[in-house]
């Protein structure tokens, strides 16, 4: 996904997501994301989420959509960045919500914070470079990369 107008320049191949509290919420995936991530495979070499699977429901719920789930044992923020490093930080688009999201929001190249049912850590927020109030409207962004480009424009 190349967005480019004015100062932005970005060429996003990989789409990192936290699972519990993101894209779930106790658990449970949000109604939206199912559709959303259907959508954005053709836009993007790699979905992957990467999560410590707090209710242990992650393969269970994400098990029929495009994305790759990874499991990471603690310390999880140590798991996901080293996974935003390997696959190269300036292709990374990351979206979070908790306090072990953060290394990953501030290692990508561009890094949203979510803030569903179950809340967002307050100190996520200000590594993130935008905020929405749901996964739902970050994944939206993704789709009509037109979001970003308003947030985003000098």
């Amino acid at each position: 996904m190349k967005i480019k107008f004015e100062n932005i320049d970005l060429d996003l191949r990989y789409l990192l997501l936290d699972y519990t509290g993101t894209l779930s919420e106790h658990g449970k995936l949000i109604g939206c994301v199912e559709d959303k991530l259907k959508t954005l495979p053709n836009k993007l070499e790699r979905i992957l989420v990467l999560t410590a699977d707090t209710f242990g429901t992650a393969k269970k719920e994400l098990k029929d959509l495009p994305v790759e789930v990874i499991i990471l044992k603690h310390p999880t923020s140590k798991g996901k960045l080293r996974i935003v490093n390997a696959l190269g930080p300036e292709h990374c688009v990351a979206i979070g919500n908790g306090n072990n999201d953060i290394e990953m929001l501030k290692a990508s190249k561009l890094s949203f914070a979510v803030i569903n049912g179950d809340g967002c850590n307050a100190k996520l927020i200000s590594h993130a470079d935008l905020v929405f109030r749901s996964i739902c409207d970050a994944l939206e962004a993704l789709i009509d990369p037109r979001i970003i480009i308003s947030l985003l424009r000098e």
